[in-house]
Order: structure tokens, then C-alpha cells, then sequence
């Protein structure tokens, strides 16, 4: 998945994105152990729409990891976009402790992510693909 040539702040990166995959996976799962009860009716969509948005970021990560920029810029849109609609668009109703925790973890992980796919040894490793 990773070229030979990646840097290791690259190589960490893309760790952090696949850890904060598994994070949400986990909330995900934790969500249907002990669903919501307006939400009962709604679980196979649900799951449907969770397991399509996983495959795109999974593929966005896997493409990142092979140097397509396209994929490192619609990395940074998706986690831009996922913390400003967590600010911007509340709950109504307030999630499971887990929900939280997860969240903020993943987040974390990613904005982290970014920070070194888009800075030092990761802006330029990008950079000189784009050059050439």
C-alpha cells in the first residue's frame, strides 16, 4: 500500500487515519448494541449508508497512502467538514458517553493526520509527485 519512498511522517499519518477508522467503527458498533429507540426502524439504512461512507474514506485513505493528492485534499475536506458540522449542527438529544469519546478521539487523530500529511516531510513528499 505504502511506497517505498514514504516519509515517516507520511507513514504515520496514514496509520492515525486507519486507527481513527477503527475508532469510529467501534462507536458504530457500540451504537447498534444499544441503539436508540426512535432509531429501531431505521438500522438497516443506517448501517447501508455507515458501510458506503466507510468504503469511500477507506479508498480516500488508500489513495492518500499512494501519493494521489486528490485523495489527501479530499481527506482534509472530509475531516474540515465532519468538525464543523459537530459544532455547527448539535444534537438535539445528547449522545452516549462512548459517542463522545469516540468522536473526539478520532477527530484528534485525524486533525493530526492532516497536520502531517499537510506540513513538513508530508506537504513535500506530495509536492515533488506533483512535479513530476
Amino acid at each position: 500500500m505504502l511506497q517505498p519512498e514514504t516519509p515517516p511522517q507520511v507513514r504515520q499519518a496514514i496509520i492515525l487515519l486507519w486507527v481513527a477508522q477503527i475508532v469510529v467503527v467501534i462507536d458504530a458498533v457500540l451504537t447498534l448494541i444499544n441503539p436508540e429507540p426512535d432509531m429501531a426502524g431505521e438500522t438497516g439504512f443506517l448501517v447501508f449508508l455507515f458501510l458506503i461512507v466507510l468504503a469511500v474514506y477507506a479508498t480516500l485513505i488508500t489513495f492518500a497512502a499512494r501519493r494521489k493528492n486528490w485523495a489527501r485534499i479530499a481527506l482534509l475536506i472530509s475531516v474540515i467538514s465532519t468538525s464543523a458540522g459537530y459544532f455547527l449542527l448539535p444534537s438535539e438529544t445528547p449522545d452516549p458517553w462512548w459517542t463522545e469519546a469516540n468522536f473526539w478521539l478520532s477527530s484528534i487523530l485525524e486533525l493530526l493526520a492532516m497536520y502531517w500529511l499537510f506540513s513538513g516531510a508530508g506537504a513535500r513528499w506530495y509536492a515533488v509527485k506533483a512535479l513530476q
